[in-house]
């Protein structure tokens, strides 16, 4: 597959991916998340996505995006499960649309009663971000949890997930940084002999260039340009119920449309997404200087270049063990 082409699981009728960003709260403040310094200062004013407008995408999807779409994937800019209505939003997209639905969440919430729910409601993938092996590395990455609930969390729904009819999956996640580079082999020692389905090492990315320092050293690292995987392969929707064409977006600077007054077929196939795809296939960002000042190309693989969030699932879908109800 070459970068900047559709090709295989990457559609041009429909995005093969869809982010839910249902929430602007978190309850940590990582250091590798522009979170502290760009969403929470908005205090109350911060969003909850609109549940009304989460269903128009969800009946959309179920209506024209299969099987163009994969999945669909509640991830971004806060904690899902901090959405007062996550357990119902996550339900509606599994019974809607029969597509695998993924949570990605840090697991702190995720006690036995929410676990039970979102088990129960068909939830496919777990995804749980952990970014450390040792406590006191943790409390230093993700600053305001503890490591030792979280981790607690994560074992017990391993159990819960093994008794499950649909089979659901647990992954865990560590992004490598200095301070806890040296504990990436433990980590997935450990939690691949905790029975975790899948340990995801990943790669440090500058939040679309909102971490300065970090985005100053991809730069220097980075080699001759190439297309971004993101705009032939996901569309966003953000708490406010706006679509983004990128899951790094912090700063609502790549925007296009809302809910509210477009659909996803029409963003997905309008003039905007073809100029940007062009403006990547030329390397000439003059029109968007959001992706202009972005490096997080360099260390996004397309599915040719290596294994991917996508291609893991579709290797779990192919050994017929990721669907949500009734699979």
């Amino acid at each position: 597959m070459k970068p900047g082409t559709f090709d295989g699981y990457l559609s041009a009728q429909f995005p093969s991916q869809i982010n839910m960003d249902i929430t602007e709260f978190c309850n940590l403040a990582c250091i590798h998340c522009p979170y502290e310094a760009v969403t929470k200062i908005k205090g109350k004013a911060r969003r909850h996505l609109d549940v009304a407008l989460h269903h128009k995408l969800i009946d959309e999807i179920a209506e024209i995006g299969i099987p163009s779409c994969q999945f669909i994937r509640y991830t971004g800019d806060g904690e899902p499960l901090l959405h007062p209505e996550h357990a119902e939003l996550l339900g509606y997209a599994v019974k809607r649309t029969g597509l695998p639905v993924n949570l990605t969440t840090n697991g702190l919430l995720l006690d036995e009663r929410r676990a039970r729910i979102l088990v129960d409601h068909g939830v496919a993938v777990f995804d749980i971000s952990l970014d450390a092996h040792l406590p006191e590395t943790y409390a230093k990455v993700r600053v305001g949890g503890d490591l030792n609930l979280a981790r607690a969390n994560v074992l017990r729904l391993i159990e819960l997930a093994g008794k499950a009819g649909h089979a659901p999956k647990v992954m865990v996640s560590f992004v490598r940084q200095p301070l806890n580079d040296g504990e990436a082999e433990a980590f997935q020692t450990f939690w691949e002999q905790a029975g975790a389905d899948f340990v995801v090492i990943r790669r440090q990315h500058s939040c679309a260039g909102s971490m300065a320092e970090m985005a100053k050293t991809m730069w220097a690292a980075a080699g001759a340009r190439t297309p971004c995987l993101y705009p032939w392969e996901r569309l966003v929707i953000k708490p406010d119920g706006k679509f983004s064409f990128c899951p790094a977006d912090w700063l609502h600077q790549a925007e296009l449309g809302d809910i509210a007054t477009s659909t996803v077929a029409e963003v997905w196939t309008g003039p905007a997404m073809t100029a940007l795809r062009q403006a990547h296939r030329d390397n000439d960002y003059g029109e968007f200087p959001f992706c202009a000042q972005c490096p997080d190309w360099s260390a996004i693989r397309w599915p040719s270049e290596g294994r991917s969030y996508a291609t893991v699932m579709r290797e779990f879908k192919d050994r017929k063990t990721l669907g949500g109800q009734g699979d």
